[in-house]
Order: structure tokens, then C-alpha cells, then sequence
């Protein structure tokens, strides 16, 4: 691929042109078409979920020995019988590797990346970067594999939404199915990543698209269902979480236990949310040192505290399945709940690369475990009921998706006979979380730095175009020593209802319209004055200027064309409000001229129309 060439470039430029121009028409007309890409973009990402999984498994056996090390903590370095107080430097060595490399390469592969997924859909049509994936991968796997504990299912959404994006717009696609195409990468993402392929779906619709459509359900099925097919037919079969035991709700009284549940639960999930980020404010506050350093420099810490905590070190799944099992007390559960909100928040407070799904699913586990040891003595279910239902609550109230948190639970344990229970715990959680804050745990990230999801002119003809891309630069001008007869005559001779103003420096003055002539001829101005000496209009744009500064300046000068400057007051060009209604009316024939949706069943009776199979004429006189 030549190096000058963009995801954003026309397929009339692309060298394979011909073969792709088929495609995209293929992918335009016919929706089987799509359904063969989605299919194809959920293998691909379920290939790099595998990718992504041994990555991970590789450098924690090369620096710890072992594939799983909460499980062998303090013990010696797997056969080289290394020391096992050089856990401290493992952080440090991977961060001094991925460190640099994410920030030369791709910054937004710092930290658990859905919200750069939900801003990428929200805001820029879909577009991320195909190298995102890359660096997303090596940088996830060295940081998880080298202790850092964070989440795989963060990295492998933006992978995945990286991918179907990458893939759609070589095939030179539209926003609408580039974002179709990020939405089914994403939600293979999960779904390899968890063996949860329903769930996939739903966080795909839930979190990233944040909107329900038939249509694209359907495609984003097709990707989860062959993403979670590549994970098994290559990982292997076994749940997520594999409990061998059958749960139940043995007792409808105990519903009164489960909304409890619901509320400590999602509070220590929403607790994990909000700490995230202030410790990353301390962090930020003690920290000034270069950022590609950062994760180093952090990293000592972290394998300061992974030496007296060992069993903090990766992702933990483990150490989830053993406290589901029972392995552990009160204390100790809730040392674990508090111990993964820290290490997982220092974790990605210092640059790492990583997930926060799967911690807040340890955090519910956790401290849902202890809750249902504590009502142990007054309930007729087993305390595991209660740290499975945990489990989907504390992320029902981190991230405010209670249809996703429902099914991944019962996807990832196989415990489907607690569906009623879980849907009432989701509930009153997500409840919670709307009662107490108005962000999630993704949507938290995005504002802090300004960005936002909801922005109303996004869905306009506008959109998110800029003064720079509608301005006219081929304009008529006139210099201050313009007499007001000259400005008259050009006014007429070229339609305009504004006239521009610049000096010899190409500095913009002013403009002056037809009623301003009139009115200063009505005062007793002579012909041949000067226009400089007229009350002129100075309304302007920058190029830079957004749909919301376009239309409140259209909104408070009469001027129908408003002239764009520089930061230095050089004139640029002009913003004329009729190209504006131009835009709309020509958006508005394209949306009127594409093809209805069709069917299979509609195109065979256009068919058996076409070719006068009606059959007998029942109308006709005999």
C-alpha cells in the first residue's frame, strides 16, 4: 500500500480501484453482501482475540514463569529459578517497551479504550485508524502480561471496532456503514473474548451504538456468533467462568436479599468508576516527566505493591473463580474488592493498556460473595448465588448497561436459571447509577476532556463540518478607497447582497450591503465618497468555527454571506448562508433517491411481476 494512502481516500485512487469499486457496490446493494463482511470482520477479530490471549499468556510466562501467576504467587520463577522479588522490575521492563511505543505510534491505545470506540462512532463517522489495533495489542498484552491489572475485554473492543473500521474503509464505505462495521468489530471483540456472543451484541448496541436497530442487530450477530466460533474451534469450549455447580433462587423470599445485593454491589462498582479517575488526578498532579516514561516510572510502584500483594498481578481470573468457589473469607473478599479497585486504577492511572469490564466484574464478585456470607445464616440460597448476581451488577452501575451486564453473566457462568433474579439486580442497579451520577465509567473519560456524545447538530446537514470546508475563496473584493457608486455598481453586477472589505495587507475591514448604501445616499453621503467612511458590518468566522458557532452567527447578523479571517484578521474567504440551504436540499434528493430496502420475498413478486406471471384475470367477463 503506498504510504501517501488514507482510510478517507477515493477507491478512484486506490490502486486495486476496479476490484473495489465492485465490492462497494456489491456491499451498497445487497445485503447479503454485508452479511459476508460481517461474518468475515467477526473472523478476523476473533483471530486477533486469539492473538491477544496467547500475547498475554507468552510474556507473563517469559517474566514470571507461568502462564496464570496469582495462582503460583511467591513462588520461585517457573524452571529458572529466578528470585521472586524481581516481580518489582517486570512493570518496569514492560513499560519501558510498550511506553514509548503507544505514545510515538497511537496515544489512544493509553488506558481501556471503549470511550475512543464510542467517541470514534458518536463523533467521526466511524473512522479509527487501522495501526490502533497493532499497537492496542502489543500494548495490552505487555501491560496485563506484566502485571499491570486491568481488563482483556477494553483492548479487544477497540481492536475489534479498529478492524471492521480499517476493513470498511478500504472497501471505500460511507459513515453509515463504517460505523455499522466498527459496531460489529466491537462486539466480536467481546464476544471472543469472553465466549459470550449474545452479550457481544448487546454491548455492541447498548454502549457503543447507543441505540437499537433491527438491521444492524443482525449484522452485529453474525460477527459475534463467528468471532466466538474462532475462539472455540482455537481456545477451546470452557466458559468464561466455569462453575460446576447448578445455581438456583431457592426461595422467593429471598428477593428482598437480592435487591440489597443489587445496591452494595453496584455502589462498589460505581465507587471503582468514580476512583478511577481521581486517582488518575493525583497521578497527573505528582507526575511531570515525559509520558512515553510514565508507565516505567509508575511501573516500579506497581511491582513494588505486586511483590507484597502478588495476587493482584494480570487480569485475575483465577483468583474470580476461586472466590466464587468459596475460597476465601469475608476479610479477605473484601481485601480483594479493594485491593483490584487499586491496582486496576493505578494501573491505568500510569499509561497502561487495559480493560475495566473485567475488574468491575472481580469487584461484584467479590464484594458479592462477602454480602452473601454475611446473610448466609438468613437466606435459603448459596452465598455463590449472590456473588454471581454481584458480579452483574457492579458493571450494571459502572457503565450503565444493564441488558449486557444480564447476559454476559449468565453467557460467562452458564447459570441461565438465575435470569429473573439477575434482571431485577441489572434494574435496580442501573437505577442506582442514574440516581447518583450522570456518567459511566466511559462515558466519565469523555468529559473530562471536553468531548461529548450527544452533540444535537451532529444528526444535521451540518454535521461536524467546519467553516474551512464550505467557505467560497473565489470572491469579489473591494479596498477601502472604493467609492460608494463603484461598491453600488458592483453589487449589481454580481448579485451579492454583501460586498467584502480588505486593505493592501489582505487584512478584512468590513462589509457593506446594499441597505447601508441606501441609507448613507438618504443622509446626504456623495457618490463618490469613500466606503471606508460608512458604518460597516464586522461580523466574521474563523476556519476552524463549528456548526454551533455557524449558525449563532447567522443568527445575529443580517449579512447572508459572512466573511472568514485568520487569527490575524486576513481575509480567507466567505461562508455564504445559501451554499448552506444548497447543502440541505442536496442531502435531502440523495436520502429520496436511494433504493427502498427490499427483500427477497418483495424482489421474486417484482420478478413474477415483471415477467406477466399474474395469473387467471378474475375480473374479466366470461
Amino acid at each position: 500500500m503506498p504510504e501517501n494512502y488514507t482510510s478517507t481516500q477515493s477507491l478512484d485512487q486506490c490502486p486495486s480501484h476496479g476490484i473495489l469499486r465492485h465490492f462497494n457496490r456489491a456491499l451498497t446493494r445487497h445485503r447479503t453482501a454485508l452479511i459476508v463482511l460481517a461474518i468475515l470482520i467477526g473472523i478476523i477479530v476473533g483471530l486477533a482475540a486469539v492473538v491477544f490471549h496467547e500475547l498475554i499468556g507468552l510474556w507473563s510466562y517469559l517474566t514470571t514463569g507461568y502462564t496464570d501467576y496469582p495462582s503460583h504467587t511467591g513462588m520461585f520463577h517457573g524452571r529458572s529459578g529466578y528470585w521472586p522479588l524481581l516481580i518489582i522490575i517486570i512493570p518496569v521492563i514492560s513499560g519501558l517497551i510498550y511506553g514509548p511505543v503507544i505514545q510515538k505510534f497511537a496515544p489512544s491505545a493509553r488506558g481501556h479504550g471503549v470511550p475512543e470506540v464510542m467517541l470514534a462512532v458518536a463523533k467521526n463517522s466511524g473512522r479509527i485508524p487501522g495501526k490502533v489495533a497493532v499497537v492496542k495489542i502489543l500494548g495490552s498484552a505487555l501491560t496485563i502480561g506484566g502485571g499491570g491489572s486491568a481488563g482483556r475485554e477494553g483492548p479487544v473492543v477497540q481492536v475489534g471496532a479498529s478492524l471492521g473500521s480499517w476493513i470498511g474503509s478500504i472497501l471505500g464505505l460511507k459513515k453509515e456503514k463504517l460505523i455499522l462495521f466498527a459496531s460489529c468489530g466491537a462486539a466480536a471483540g467481546i464476544s471472543a473474548t469472553f465466549n459470550a456472543p449474545l452479550a457481544g451484541a448487546a454491548f455492541a448496541i447498548e454502549i457503543i451504538l447507543g441505540s437499537l436497530s433491527a438491521e444492524y442487530f443482525a449484522y452485529i450477530v453474525f460477527s459475534s456468533v463467528s468471532a466466538s466460533v474462532i475462539s472455540h474451534l482455537l481456545l477451546g469450549n470452557e466458559r468464561n467462568v466455569p462453575l460446576h455447580m447448578n445455581l438456583t433462587l431457592d426461595d422467593p423470599r429471598d428477593l428482598i436479599f437480592i435487591i440489597g445485593v443489587a445496591v452494595v454491589a453496584g455502589l462498589a462498582g460505581l465507587f471503582f468508576a468514580k476512583f478511577l479517575y481521581w486517582l488518575e488526578d493525583v497521578m497527573d498532579y505528582f507526575y511531570h516527566w515525559p509520558e512515553w516514561l510514565r508507565p516505567a516510572v509508575g511501573g516500579l510502584f506497581l511491582g513494588v505493591a505486586l511483590y507484597f500483594f502478588p495476587i493482584m498481578y494480570g487480569a485475575g481470573a483465577s483468583v474470580q473463580l476461586n472466590i466464587l468457589n468459596g475460597h476465601y473469607g469475608i476479610y479477605m473478599l473484601l481485601a480483594l474488592a479493594l485491593g483490584r479497585c487499586l491496582f486496576t486504577s493505578f494501573t491505568i492511572g500510569m499509561g497502561g493498556s487495559g480493560g475495566v469490564f473485567a475488574p468491575s466484574l472481580f469487584i461484584g464478585a467479590s464484594v458479592g460473595m462477602a454480602y452473601g456470607l454475611i446473610v448466609a445464616p438468613y437466606s435459603y440460597s448459596s452465598p455463590v448465588v449472590y456473588g454471581v448476581i454481584g458480579m452483574g451488577a457492579a458493571f450494571a452501575c459502572s457503565a450503565r448497561a444493564p441488558l449486557t451486564a444480564a447476559l454476559i453473566i449468565m453467557e460467562m457462568t452458564g447459570q441461565y436459571s438465575l435470569i429473573m433474579p439477575m434482571l431485577l439486580v441489572v434494574g435496580v442497579a442501573t437505577g442506582l447509577s442514574l440516581y447518583l451520577t450522570r456518567s459511566t465509567i466511559y462515558t466519565q473519560k469523555l468529559i473530562r476532556r471536553g468531548d461529548s456524545l450527544s452533540d444535537p447538530l451532529a444528526r444535521t446537514v451540518l454535521g461536524k463540518r467546519n467553516v474551512a470546508s464550505l467557505m467560497r475563496t473565489n470572491v469579489p473584493l473591494a479596498s477601502p478607497e472604493t467609492t460608494i457608486e463603484e461598491a453600488e455598481q458592483i453589487l449589481c453586477e454580481t448579485e451579492k447582497t454583501a460586498l467584502s472589505i480588505i486593505d493592501e495587507q489582505g487584512r478584512y475591514v468590513g462589509s457593506l450591503t446594499p441597505l447601508t448604501i441606501s441609507l448613507a445616499l438618504s443622509e446626504g453621503h456623495s457618490p463618490r465618497a469613500r466606503i471606508d467612511t460608512l458604518e460597516l458590518l464586522t461580523e466574521t468566522l474563523r476556519p476552524e468555527d463549528d456548526p454551533g458557532i455557524i449558525l449563532d452567527t447567522f443568527a445575529q447578523t443580517p449579512l447572508r454571506s459572512i466573511p472568514v479571517v485568520s487569527r490575524d484578521d486576513v481575509f480567507l474567504g466567505e461562508l455564504c448562508g445559501k451554499d448552506i440551504l444548497a447543502l440541505l436540499a442536496k442531502e435531502r434528493r440523495e436520502i429520496l433517491s436511494r433504493p427502498a430496502p427490499s427483500s427477497f420475498g418483495a424482489r421474486m413478486r417484482k420478478r413474477i411481476h415483471e415477467h406477466g406471471w399474474h395469473g387467471p384475470d378474475l375480473s374479466a367477463k366470461k
